[in-house]
């Protein structure tokens, strides 16, 4: 008889803090790797018997941080799946990846409540310093690496922004993520030209003049629109 292989999913909640990324961490309660760092995650449902059952993985995902968190993200999207007979000392194991956004207000509560700790990602010395349960530094490294490249041709740096947002903003979370500077004028007209956005209220600031804010189309919002 064949040994069922352990299967979660797990999140790297990604959210920016004063112009840095950072990272959603949970502190283990529970062997293996208890009082470690880890993301939020858990176990897949798939007992018919106990009325337990998941969809999907991506409903496992959402059914896990509403539980954990009380915690719905902006963003969620499947990255990867981690295996391997070395993963978890328990056995055989896979883990389905989710990356997950949202803007700073909503993840502060979490912070606050003592739920999670946030870390910087770029760099993540500091990261590796904690020492990380398993092998989720790999799995954060793997959902950046996926967030930098749908950067370059997507709307999903929105998704770190409020609903409301200038287009400087925008550029900014767009250079803070890719780590790479883009010029003023050719960014704004390339979002506009494809017309992933549409015009929201003006966004006052102390001390500036009014700047016309932006929203996502609602219907792009979930599809990350590419941009060409």
């Amino acid at each position: 008889m064949f040994k069922t292989p352990i299967l979660t999913v797990d999140a790297v909640i990604l959210t920016l803090v004063e112009q840095r990324l950072m990272v959603a961490l949970m502190q283990r309660s529970e062997e293996p790797c208890a009082g470690q760092l880890a993301l939020p995650g858990g176990y897949v449902h798939a007992d018919p018997e106990s009325g337990k059952v998941d969809a999907s993985t991506e409903d496992a995902m959402l059914r896990i941080l509403r539980s954990k968190l009380g915690f719905k993200p902006s963003h969620l999207e499947q990255v990867c799946t981690a295996s391997g007979p070395k993963r978890d000392p328990r056995g055989w194991s896979a883990s389905v990846v989710h990356l997950a956004l949202h803007h700073h207000d909503a993840v502060q509560p979490l912070v606050d409540a003592g739920k999670v700790e946030l870390h910087e990602v770029i760099p993540n010395l500091s990261l590796k310093a904690r020492g990380l349960a398993f092998d989720h530094l790999q799995l954060i490294a793997t959902a950046l690496a996926r967030l930098q490249a749908k950067a370059t041709y997507s709307t999903i740096v929105a998704h770190l922004l409020p609903k409301v947002f200038r287009m400087a903003d925008l550029q900014a979370v767009y250079e803070i993520v890719t780590g790479s500077p883009t010029n003023k004028d050719n960014f704004r007209r390339k979002v506009l030209d494809e017309g992933v956005l549409v015009e929201a209220q003006l966004i006052r600031h102390s001390g500036g003049r009014p700047a016309q804010g932006y929203s996502l189309r609602d219907e792009l919002a979930m599809l990350g629109r590419q941009i060409s």
